[in-house]
């Protein structure tokens, strides 16, 4: 099911898009015959890594559609190929994907090692400072994935690493058709097939040989190659034998240097003259830098101007993001959460100097964006405190500029080893670093630095007295949950922009705009007034939103399900408890057979408390629901105990968002026999279910500020509106 959560992208000939296919094995809406579809699909992908096929059984599978990729100058032929053969090629990748690290080795850092392109620029920029290193060559391949020479990889990869050698077989002994629109179609005898996971490990694979060649025939030379990007570093007269060696040895291979868009970065103007007379003008020569693997290698004055440039670029990007935050302020959120915010990582953790250049970044993040997702208007929150994770009480809106530099730093320590053993130039990977650490150790000590860092930034915060007890709410299990919600409208997840600006309000006591100064009760109209007044009913329909809600759950799991079932009248029993309900009348919320114990009857009753109320402002919120929780039990427990012989849980629940721990107890259950019966991962759907509850509570919660309390009046006085009906308007209308 993972690799198929993975995949994306277009269709190929079928038609079918990844999310289609996703639909189809991962909905519960194809809940039998989604499980039935994966079966087949792993024993499929069982059948095609095992065995040899005759091509011409397979020609569906491997077909494309033709693509034209403007390159400018250029245009690239691309083969978008089905979505099954994605979903295969990842499940495949993943299963060997210990071999093929093995087999590719240490300088090839594509084939699936972590942080791979990290360790390969921090091992090139130290071999490029060193005295014996006068200039780093940056080698370019023309279209080097379409080339590639299918006959020699596929009869290398039966020897570097057969594990992967018979589904290679299966899919690339023939070519492929590959339409193209308007019904003509050529047929494609070279390279990889785009989209294709399984040949970036079969390319990684076939340019071994490529680079264990050069390091046998070439002295003096450090290489690292990142899939068809290949750098070495050394004296210029080594660089030229290398490259020289390189463009003559990779073309049986497929792999055709591309001297044009080859770059020499020298270490001064004298290096640079030598380098011109050695190289003439096979090569790109030039003193200041170039871009390496997506980072920057070179001068200090060509590394600023590339940080300046990047910059700028992102602070243009975020100016539209905070200008469509304007009206879609949760999309704007997600998309910088959980996508955009990422686009830094990278470049903070392989550029030593960018930190010095973030200044614009923080300056729209919190002038701009910020301000955009409250409503127009900058919040009296710190933006330390917006930082934090959400978890924490923050919105996670980081300041790249105050993580720059532990991002760089964890990249260094991270990343050591495969440092190390591309410095040395070994072809397997070290099983320690220098200093005698294992990276299984090293990876343990970047987690519990970044686990530090954070526990020291939290402690060294200083939070305003107004937020105080805000952040302490925040940190409530299932009070967050709503803000790491993507906006999906069909699961209810999504909210206008009036609702999440005033959720965020609402989370940092901020001031909510334009509420009337008075209720329709006669009270003083203020928040905390608006979330206990029981005028125009949003406070039970606060509780039966989420009354609802686990009805359908339970229903699912459960059987004998019943919304406000009556209780057993009460007779000659007695109870312990003055306060027990012993009413002819009394109901619970929920009633379900089997859910704790099989053929025992499970009684739920929900409650939704305003943790800043009046009576609870200086109450803990752990404290609040235990009070809540207690109350319920001395008022139904016993009885449904001793007459209905059946368990009774309060679910509790707070306004912000929170949980008593009956209730987390209750949704750890509820989600585990979920999980059981629909074979989904539990971890899954308990976030949904907290996310859902998270969501559906600050909706209410708005609903109880923002709605309105005065009944309609019609203004028409129309004597005969009683007689008034639809059937009436329908005949009248033809």
């Amino acid at each position: 099911m993972k690799p198929s959560l993975d995949t994306k992208g277009s269709a190929g000939p079928s038609g079918m898009d990844a999310e289609l296919y996703k639909r189809i094995l991962c909905s519960r809406n194809f809940s039998q015959q989604g499980k039935t579809l994966r079966e087949e699909i792993a024993l499929f992908t069982r059948n095609v890594a095992t065995k040899l096929y005759d091509p011409k059984l397979l020609m569906p599978y491997i077909n494309c559609r033709l693509i034209p990729l403007d390159k400018n100058p250029g245009v690239r032929p691309i083969g978008v190929g089905e979505v099954l053969r994605r979903i295969v090629g990842k499940a495949i990748s993943r299963q060997a994907n210990i071999e093929i690290k093995e087999a590719a080795g240490p300088l090839q850092t594509c084939a699936g090692h972590g942080a791979g392109a990290e360790a390969a620029i921090h091992a090139m920029k130290e071999i490029f400072e060193t005295e014996g290193t006068d200039a780093v060559l940056l080698i370019d391949a023309s279209n080097a994935f379409n080339r590639l020479n299918r006959a020699v990889a596929m009869s290398n990869v039966w020897i570097t690493c057969p594990e992967i050698a018979t589904y290679i077989t299966n899919t690339y002994r023939k070519p492929a058709r590959l339409f193209i629109a308007g019904g003509k179609e050529i047929l494609s005898q070279e390279g990889t097939t785009q989209g294709d996971p399984l040949p970036m490990a079969w390319y990684s694979l076939a340019t071994t040989t490529i680079f264990e060649h050069l390091n046998q025939n070439v002295e003096k030379v450090s290489q690292v190659w990142l899939a068809d990007d290949a750098t070495g570093g050394g004296k210029i007269r080594n660089l030229k034998e290398w490259f020289t060696e390189l463009s003559c040895n990779g073309k049986p291979y497929g792999y055709f240097v591309n001297g044009s868009k080859s770059w020499l970065i020298c270490k001064s103007d004298e290096i640079a003259s030598l380098a011109r007379e050695v190289f003439g003008d096979t090569v790109n020569i030039t003193t200041e830098g170039k871009r390496h693997l997506g980072a920057v290698l070179g001068s200090e004055n060509y590394k600023d101007e590339f940080c300046k440039e990047k910059v700028e670029e992102w602070r243009k990007e975020l100016e539209v993001l905070a200008e469509i935050a304007e009206t879609q302020p949760q999309a704007a959120f997600s998309v910088y959460t959980k996508g955009y915010r990422s686009k830094f990582t990278y470049f903070l953790r392989t550029i030593q100097t960018l930190e010095e250049h973030l200044h614009p970044i923080e300056s729209v993040l919190f002038d701009k964006l910020v301000p955009a997702l409250f409503g127009g208007e900058s919040p009296d929150v710190p933006s330390e405190l917006l930082s934090l994770n959400p978890k924490d009480g923050g919105l996670g809106i980081e300041n790249p500029k105050s993580i720059a530099s532990s991002q760089y730093k964890t990249s260094i320590l991270k990343t050591k080893i495969h440092k190390e053993t591309i410095i040395k130039q070994e072809m397997t990977m070290r099983k320690e670093s220098s200093d005698g650490r294992t990276q299984k150790e090293i990876e343990q000590e970047c987690r519990k630095l970044k686990e530090n860092e954070r526990k020291v930034r939290n402690e060294r915060l200083v939070v305003p007295s107004h937020l105080k007890r805000c952040m302490e709410q925040a940190k409530d299990t299932g009070a967050s949950n709503w803000l790491n919600a993507l906006p999906i409208k069909d699961q209810q997840l999504d909210m206008n922009k009036g609702q999440f600006a005033d959720a965020l309000c609402i989370r940092y006591n901020q001031p909510i705009r334009n509420l009337p100064s008075t209720c329709p009760c006669g009270d003083s109209f203020e928040v905390e007034h608006a979330l206990s007044c029981k005028k125009g009913g949003f406070i039970a329909q606060r509780h039966d939103n989420l009354r609802d809600i686990f009805t359908n759950l339970l229903s699912k799991i459960c059987k004998d399900v019943e919304v406000e079932p009556h209780l057993m009248p009460v007779t000659n029993e007695t109870f312990g408890f003055r306060t027990t309900n012993t009413s002819p009348e009394a109901t619970l919320d929920i009633k379900a057979n089997g859910f704790w114990q099989r053929s025992q009857t499970a009684f739920f009753d929900i409650r939704v408390t305003h943790v800043n109320s009046s009576s609870q402002a200086k109450k803990p919120t752990a404290k609040i629901f235990k009070m809540h929780e207690d109350s319920k039990k001395r008022e139904y427990m016993q009885r449904v105990i001793d007459i209905e012989h059946g368990t009774f849980t309060p679910l509790v629940f707070g306004t912000n968002g929170g949980m008593g721990a009956e209730c987390q107890m209750f949704m750890k259950q509820l989600a585990a026999t979920l999980a059981e019966k629909t074979g989904e991962d539990y971890a899954d759907i308990v976030t949904w279910i907290r996310t859902r509850i998270s969501t559906e509570i600050m909706k209410s919660t708005i609903t109880c500020i923002r709605g309105s309390r005065v009944p309609f009046r019609s203004k028409i006085n129309d004597s005969n509106h009683e007689d008034f009906s639809l059937m009436n308007l329908v005949a009248g209308g033809r």
